[in-house]
């Protein structure tokens, strides 16, 4: 696997793993720690108002994802794949060492390549604007942009020291929406989504994790 997505997906995830393999003697058919060579990874963002069921190419399992909820990263082997969410499925071609998240409602897929950087001394954070203005990413106080303004459904990166901090999404200088507080660790990759919903916005903020079941 490439070293660079792997420490970018990765690192997050390294506690997790070791959970899941103390579980792996009676469950070895579920989990699989490591990702083969040149894996794709891809996520799911459920936009729709109930919960989903999530397949993947070379997956015998789906991932369930709640309404308004993003989903962990599955892997899978590059080059054509399917994606298969409650009897509707997409066609797509996945690029080797890359991380996609796509956005899903009411049978809809769009497809977000997802920014990454090789630097385990930074936390990184990832910002998705899911409106239909330009947003960019500040500190609560507009004073210091995070991430500058990015169009709708696209997706912006920033490296940034491990800090305690709250971030809001604006517009030029208008405030539109703020994030919880959230403490950004070193070697954490971090997804901060702003998104339309019921003529308001909503915000969502997580740290990346992967889904190992098969």
């Amino acid at each position: 696997m490439n070293v660079r997505i792997y420490r970018w997906l990765c690192l997050p995830c390294l506690l997790l793993l070791a959970t899941l393999a103390q579980a792996q003697d009676g469950n070895a058919d579920l989990y699989d720690g490591v990702a083969p060579a040149d894996s794709a990874f891809v996520r799911v963002f459920n936009l729709g108002s109930t919960s989903i069921g999530f397949g993947l190419s070379g997956k015998q399992r789906e991932q369930r994802i709640a309404a308004g909820q993003l989903g962990s990263y599955r892997f899978t082997s590059p080059g054509p794949g399917r994606l298969t969410i409650e009897g509707n499925s997409l066609e797509a071609q996945f690029e080797a060492s890359s991380a996609t998240t796509v956005l899903y409602k009411d049978g809809q897929f769009v497809l977000i390549a997802d920014k990454f950087v090789d630097d385990p001394r930074k936390a990184q954070v990832g910002f998705y604007n899911l409106t239909s203005q330009p947003v960019a990413l500040k500190t609560r106080d507009g004073k210091h942009t995070v991430v500058e303004a990015i169009g709708t459904n696209e997706t912006g990166l920033r490296a940034v020291n491990e800090i305690k901090i709250g971030f809001s999404a604006y517009a030029g200088e208008q405030e539109l929406a703020q994030f919880d507080e959230v403490f950004l660790k070193l070697g954490n990759t971090y997804s901060f989504m702003v998104v339309e919903e019921a003529g308001g916005l909503r915000t969502l903020s997580m740290s990346s994790t992967i889904d190992p079941t098969e």
